[in-house]
């Protein structure tokens, strides 16, 4: 509506409004109302939002680790991948895992090496390749840290059958891959 004119009767003002003019071609068709979302949208919203919510508490334990050990958070994502990895990598597989530049690399390496979570050797394979392996102390530190969440886990892992494990481990896995692939785009 648009303010039309000012009249004044019986010394009052007054203002009429005139409706906005409507072009018949710029007529918006009719609106159907918003579908409702149904239990497999809520469903699927609610994994997301658990997700989420895992992938918090998952940042939490990795910062009380650091926070705990005078460790920088990228020394432990440098620790856990090579863990995950067999407790060794190549100093450029290492950067790749976690997106850093050699430079970056060799300084969380030498801090690593420094406090005696780390040590480099010759490939045994291909000794022109450097190798950087998690030692039996970091190790044993991140056990002694991680040792009871792993317990938790399996306490509420304890009243699934083997089949629903199975699916579990196949979400997951999914989940993970997802992420890779998200993380290379």
């Amino acid at each position: 509506m648009e303010l039309h004119s000012w009249n004044h009767s019986g010394g009052v003002p007054v203002h009429t409004l005139t409706p906005p003019q409507v072009c018949p071609q710029a007529r918006e068709e009719p609106t159907l109302p918003p579908s409702q979302p149904t239990d497999d949208d809520r469903s699927s919203r609610d994994i997301v939002e658990l997700l989420q919510q895992l992938g918090s508490h998952m940042h939490g334990v990795g910062t009380r680790f650091a926070a705990r050990e005078s460790l920088h958070a990228t020394d432990v994502q440098a620790l856990s991948a090579l863990a995950m990895a067999g407790g060794h990598l190549g100093a450029g597989e290492l950067a790749r895992s976690l997106e850093l530049s050699s430079g970056a690399t060799t300084r969380l390496i030498d801090r690593l090496e420094r406090v005696g979570h780390v040590e480099r050797f010759t490939d045994p394979q291909d000794r022109r390749r450097r190798v950087v392996a998690i030692t039996s102390s970091a190790q044993s530190t991140a056990g002694e840290f991680f040792g009871s969440l792993a317990a938790t886990i399996e306490r509420v892992l304890a009243p699934y059958s083997h089949e629903e494990r199975e699916v579990l481990r196949r979400f997951l896995a999914d989940i993970v891959s997802a992420m890779e692939e998200h993380r290379r785009a």
